[in-house]
């Protein structure tokens, strides 16, 4: 090589390196840091911990605030959290993996591995497919049938059996509507093919080659020794959801297990040389499949689209297309974000209830896309507080609503009894020292509450589950004056108790 040349490849290296540099090094993560410590004080947040993984390497990981407030212990970055519905793309993964080795298809459909398994409709029961179930595109509406898995005691084939009594309310293949109990059908399913559970599936096919030694599958597999970051309502400690494996929310892990599980994903499938997922099983599970409404907040933020893959939520931001689920249990907040053309991902976890995970993902991105200054956290702190004001603004109206000087039509004693709904199951009415208490029977130990009289027939009533608000009872009568049902109003963004119907019945 001439002389001449040599210099010129040496001056244009020294031209080009330090821009390369400053493209990976623009990062200010000392600020984000400060940026995040200040915003976890200002939400009052118990504790948070947070990963980012940049071009196959974690940039940032740092934890927050306290893991058991009742202790005063600091959270670590090896603190477990329940995951919620970040499981389902675990779950979805899990289909991948079957379908790669030719023991499922995409299209195959539910009933021919789960021949019992029934839908309102009988024909979207024929067609359901792997996809619809991964997509949430079933027909059920958004949490339907929710309230067969929640702290029931309803066996996985018991939900299934019960399913059959939910309507559809969104048209099949067409319409959004985000359903748990599909993804418990799709754990079923690898249970079917697979010749073990989903449990164990999950940790012998992720969870050990991705080293994530200490994520388990559900709280029942936690142990004593373990750093776990306890859910908190309130200020509050409480105890840990999710004792049995489920497909649709149960797994719990920590930030520096899950920045494995980034990596891969964002590394084709690959980890440290072994490959768990093919590169197009990870195009599928990214692929939109199911269309939702922009709301004005995205078209706000400049995204023109949003989707749901196979377990995964997608949009567009700044330009780059974005795969992200979140979870949400009582005392538990995740968000996991993947941004594969910038090869970027990150984790954020919390165990009390808060929206600053919103605003972080937002702050993050902007940090690495578009070097964006807008406050989010300031942002969702005032949505906040401007939530939590009209919330209290109505439950005044309601109080200010309220029939005074009224008294029940019937005498106590003739509201007891069993009341069905033939989704739900029973619900019974006792009257122990001249009060009325209301139990549903399938979540006895925290469905259950004192029934105050508020006005006519209608009683207030406060479940023992902190994460739900108080809500309301009102009885229904026949031309004769006689008890023929009840049903409950209970407002809340997760639990549809009012779809619920409740009938009185008459048992020997």
């Amino acid at each position: 090589m001439r002389p001449s040349m040599k210099v010129a490849i040496i001056v244009l290296l020294i031209g080009v390196l330090p821009i390369a540099l400053t493209a990976q090094n623009h990062v200010n993560y000392d600020n984000l840091d400060h940026y995040i410590e200040k915003a976890v004080k200002d939400f009052d947040l118990t504790g948070l911990t947070i990963s980012i993984v940049k071009d196959g390497s974690v940039t940032f990981r740092k934890a927050y605030g306290l893991k058991d407030a009742s202790k005063n212990e600091p959270m670590t970055v090896r603190s477990l959290f329940n995951i919620a519905s970040c499981t389902k793309a675990f779950t979805a993964a899990c289909l991948g993996m079957l379908v790669e080795e030719g023991k499922i298809a995409w299209q195959d459909k539910v009933i021919d591995y789960i021949p019992e398994f029934r839908l309102s409709e009988p024909y979207v029961t024929k067609e359901l497919n792997m996809i619809d179930i991964l997509s949430h595109r079933s027909g059920l509406a958004t949490f339907d049938g929710d309230l067969l898995w929640y702290e029931t005691d309803y066996s996985n084939e018991e939900i299934i059996r019960r399913m059959r009594h939910l309507p559809l309310r969104r048209d099949f293949r067409s319409q959004f509507g985000y359903q748990n109990n599909m993804f418990l059908i799709a754990g079923e399913i690898v249970h079917e093919v697979s010749d073990t559970t989903w449990s164990d599936f999950v940790y012998e096919r992720i969870f050990n080659p991705l080293d994530m030694t200490d994520s388990r599958t559900c709280s029942e597999h936690l142990t004593e020794d373990q750093d776990i970051a306890y859910p908190h309502l309130d200020g509050k400690v409480r105890e840990l959801y999710i004792e049995d494996p489920g497909p649709a929310g149960s797994i719990y892990s920590n930030a520096e297990e899950m920045s494995r599980w980034i990596t891969m994903l964002l590394n084709g499938g690959t980890y440290q040389g072994q490959r768990l997922l093919n590169e197009d099983t990870v195009e599928q599970l990214f692929a939109p499949q199911t269309l939702l409404n922009l709301s004005s907040f995205m078209k706000d933020t400049g995204s023109h689209f949003y989707a749901y893959g196979l377990g995964w939520f997608l949009f567009d931001y700044s330009g780059r297309k974005v795969a992200e689920h979140g979870g949400g249990m009582p005392g538990y907040i995740s968000k996991v974000t993947l941004v594969p053309e910038e090869n970027l991902g990150f984790v954020i976890l919390t165990n009390d209830m808060n929206r600053l995970p919103n605003a972080l993902r937002y702050k993050i991105l902007d940090t690495f896309l578009n070097e964006g200054d807008k406050d989010w956290a300031q942002y969702y702190l005032e949505l906040k507080n401007r939530r939590e004001q009209g919330e209290q603004k109505r439950m005044a109206e309601r109080k200010a609503k309220r029939a005074k000087n009224t008294q029940p039509s019937l005498d106590l004693s003739q509201y007891t009894g069993t009341y069905n709904d033939q989704m739900y199951g029973d619900a019974t009415v006792e009257l122990k020292d001249g009060q009325l208490w209301l139990t549903l029977v399938p979540t006895k130990d925290i469905f259950v509450s004192a029934m105050q009289h508020w006005h006519y027939d209608t009683f207030r009533i406060k479940f023992r589950d902190e994460f739900l608000p108080e809500g309301f009872v009102t009885f229904r009568f026949d031309s004769n004056g006689e008890v023929t049902g009840l049903k409950i109003d209970l407002p809340n963004p997760d639990f549809h108790f009012n779809n619920l119907d409740f009938k009185k019945v008459e048992r020997q």
